[in-house]
């Protein structure tokens, strides 16, 4: 598929719908009280409204650097910092690469957004920066995205990256997964499917991921150990020097907010 066409139709989407989901439903009162037969609660028992701001941070440890199941810290583990803040629809984003190995942050990806939904489904267009220091030959780029994800039994999911900078191309991402509630946390089972067209040269599938995690939370802190196996095969432009290894991933996340 044509980048152009695949951003086009991202950026409709994010515009068509961004109108219905920026109405805010009104509140109405239970349908089982009874105006005036109780005294209202005093201030203090009144519940306070939920603030507009957020923050959150975590920290992952992984067993390798793979992107679209592509290899970058040839093997070695790494560490994934990353701060997440929020102001209504806003948002933004740091993620980095603190390779292990070579004790070099190599990676700082640092996004804005705008997150709305519109009934089950949920959207995110935004804007990210992508800066490689310690990695020779590699140039700082730019991307434009889109995600989109509906909740149901396998909660489908698309983003698409358009690098208008260094990488020249888009990258897309396919998702299905579900969840099962257990006493020990929740379980959940999900595969991707990865695509670029012109990424840096390159068009074809990489790979693809079946992945298994388990999400278990402690009042702030939520503990997340994921095991992913990328599959991979000889198509389009990968073959030759540019094929891509099959590879396991494992990885442990502790989350917080503030």
């Amino acid at each position: 598929m044509n980048r152009c066409t695949l951003l086009h139709l991202a950026w409709a989407a994010a515009l068509v719908l961004a109108p219905v989901a920026s109405a805010t439903p009104s509140t109405t009162p239970d349908p089982g009280e009874t105006p005036g037969a109780v005294a209202s609660p005093t201030p203090e028992a009144q519940e306070q409204p939920a603030s507009p701001y957020s923050a959150s941070g975590s920290m992952s440890f992984a067993s390798r650097y793979l992107f679209q199941g592509i290899d970058y810290s040839n093997g070695k583990p790494v560490l994934n910092p990353e701060i997440d803040l929020g102001a209504g629809p806003l948002g933004a984003k740091l993620w980095v690469n603190h390779d292990l190995d070579l004790r070099v942050s190599n990676e700082f990806d640092f996004s804005m957004f705008h997150a709305w939904s519109a009934k089950k489904f949920s959207f995110s267009a935004g804007y990210t920066y992508l800066w490689y220091p310690h990695r020779d030959g590699w140039d700082p780029s730019q991307e434009l995205y889109l995600e989109a994800s509906r909740e149901g039994a396998l909660n489908p999911s698309l983003s698409v990256h358009y690098d208008f900078d260094a990488g020249m191309g888009t990258y897309s991402t396919l998702g299905l997964s579900h969840g099962f509630e257990r006493r020990f946390g929740t379980l959940s089972l999900g595969a991707n499917l990865f695509y670029q067209d012109h990424y840096y040269g390159l068009t074809g599938f990489p790979s693809s991921e079946w992945n298994a995690h388990l999400e278990k939370s402690f009042k702030h802190v939520t503990l997340t150990p994921s095991i992913s196996r990328f599959v991979t095969w000889t198509n389009g432009d990968f073959r030759d020097e540019n094929a891509v290894k099959s590879a396991w991933l494992f990885s442990l996340q502790i989350a917080r907010d503030f």
